[in-house]
């Protein structure tokens, strides 16, 4: 289908950024613009602002106005608004109307997230609430009013801003603590559906051991520049790739380095991802809780055989429990999951029979991805093969999932969007009460300075009097960050030096 839009110029992009991602099949063509394309749908806008913001959009069909939606605005004239608050609204506005038009033109919502498109609405939650001063009320009134979010991801929304509150700090709290990430960029194959930072080890045996010794550079550089800036190690998150790909010799030498150079009695938070059960052994589980890990996560993606096949993880069902099952008498609280909504194959009753196992396991933490078609993913280049679940059925799905949750007694605690995901819908991370994850949290609302070490690990530099961020990337191949691993790490400490004094 060819959609026509005439829409002021300093909108169209803004407007058509939204639609590509709600209905990615839909052809869009500005109507501002000289066209010899004939359209199947034109949406015109009309913009009054005498009186506040009044817009008018009109879907038109074979020459025919087939509807209207018409949105008035006064509320933006109140004294707490200013002139860039009131042309973001004028943008804001323009983008409801085009969308609740042709939610009625197809007959249902083009998503429950309505006009929000970003990776984070919770942090648009948390400024209203914080730098706006509105009250829990009004935030999900605004959700409502003006990005036209449905009902039920509102009171997600709400419920997932009002645990966090709990772990996020004043700023005057924040400005001598960091987190550590540290990201070891290697797994033991590669599945189908990935787009992180994960190079097959069998593949890149040779760069192993220099990756090493460049990341315990890093550790070394970094750890020192930590402690004479008298910073206190918040949370410390291992991830990857798959951290527990090291041999368990080479994982007590990183838990060593790390425990040298970061862990002090402040420390809120030591997670590490075991997610690859092919990866883990009664050795390194009894190393990790040695070095006074609190939570890891063992992730399946699915409990079913044929899908654990088919998407390219090398290890079985038994082989999860039998692990998890190990982990539990070694005296590991706080064990997350990783669950998958939609993986290619899968029937609403497959993820249902997970679900049935994952309780009888009760995990403290359950986190739920929904599908997400990456674009460097080997899923995405062939994906007419996939056999995804239809949008209906995925959000069956995804309330499966929250129900097996609300059965576990976990509540969610932290949540986030990704671009093409399937049915436009989000990830969430449920927990026990006391079991949240800090660093998920601190993660996803940016709201303190997380140090980047390994491959393909971020740095999130967070001032604490505007909470404005910057952001230092380490290189994804192994190669690269073994070759330029001084002048990043010479980079990182200049401007974490520079933010903190």
């Amino acid at each position: 289908m060819k959609l026509g839009l005439d829409v002021e110029s300093k909108y169209y992009n803004s407007v058509k950024s939204m639609l590509k991602i709600l209905i990615p099949q839909i052809d869009l063509f500005n109507l501002n613009e000289l066209l010899t394309e004939e359209v199947d749908l034109v949406i015109i806008t009309e913009l009054e602002l005498s009186q506040g913001i009044t817009v008018k959009a009109n879907l038109i069909k074979e020459g025919r106005l087939k509807s209207r939606k018409v949105i008035e605005d006064e509320e933006i004239l109140k004294k707490i608004y200013t002139k860039k608050d009131f042309e973001r609204r004028i943008k804001q506005r323009v983008k409801l109307s085009i969308f609740k038009v042709l939610s009625k033109y197809f007959g249902s919502s083009l998503s429950p997230w309505g006009i929000l498109i970003g990776v984070r609405p919770t942090k648009l939650g948390h400024y209203l609430l914080k730098r706006r001063g509105f009250s829990y009320q009004e935030v999900e009134k605004k959700f409502k009013d003006i990005y036209g979010v449905a009902q039920e991801k509102r009171a997600l929304l709400l419920q997932v801003m009002k645990t966090e509150r709990k772990y996020l700090l004043p700023p005057q709290e924040t400005e001598k603590r960091v987190s550590i990430y540290l990201g070891i960029p290697f797994c033991p194959s590669r599945c189908n559906y990935c787009s992180f930072a994960s190079y097959p080890i069998q593949e890149h045996r040779d760069c192993f051991n220099d990756f090493l010794v460049a990341l315990n550079y890093e550790l070394e550089a970094v750890g020192q520049q930590v402690e004479e800036l008298g910073l206190t190690v918040d949370t410390i998150y291992i991830g990857g790739g798959t951290p527990t790909v090291l041999s368990a010799e080479q994982l007590e030498k990183l838990l060593n380095k790390l425990t040298e150079k970061f862990v002090t009695p402040k420390l809120r938070e030591f997670t590490v991802e075991a997610g690859r059960v092919d990866t883990i052994n009664q050795t390194k589980l009894k190393l990790l809780k040695r070095f006074a890990t609190t939570r890891i996560s063992i992730n399946p993606q699915t409990m079913n055989q044929t899908t654990l096949d088919r998407i390219g993880r090398q290890h079985t069902v038994k082989r999860v429990k039998d692990i998890f099952n190990l982990a539990r008498q070694l005296g590991f609280d706080n064990i997350n999951m990783d669950l998958i909504v939609g993986l290619p194959g899968e029937k609403i009753a497959d993820l249902a029979e997970t679900l049935q196992q994952i309780k009888r396991l009760s995990p403290d933490n359950l986190t739920v991805h929904t599908m997400a078609i990456k674009r460097a993913s080997q899923l995405n280049r062939n994906l007419e093969q996939a056999q995804l679940p239809s949008n209906k059925e995925v959000e069956q799905m995804l309330a499966l999932t929250k129900d097996a949750a609300a059965q576990l007694g976990l509540n969610p605690y932290y949540m986030y969007r990704q671009k093409n995901t399937l049915a436009n819908l989000e990830n969430v991370g449920f927990a026990e009460r006391g079991k949240e994850s800090i660093y998920n949290i601190l993660m996803m609302e940016e709201r303190q300075t997380i140090i980047g070490l390994g491959g393909g690990a971020v740095t999130k530099l967070v001032a604490p009097g505007d909470w404005s961020l910057q952001r230092l990337f380490n290189p994804k191949s192994p190669f690269q960050y073994i070759e330029e691993i001084e002048e990043r790490t010479t980079e990182k400490i200049a401007k974490l030096t520079t933010l903190i004094r």
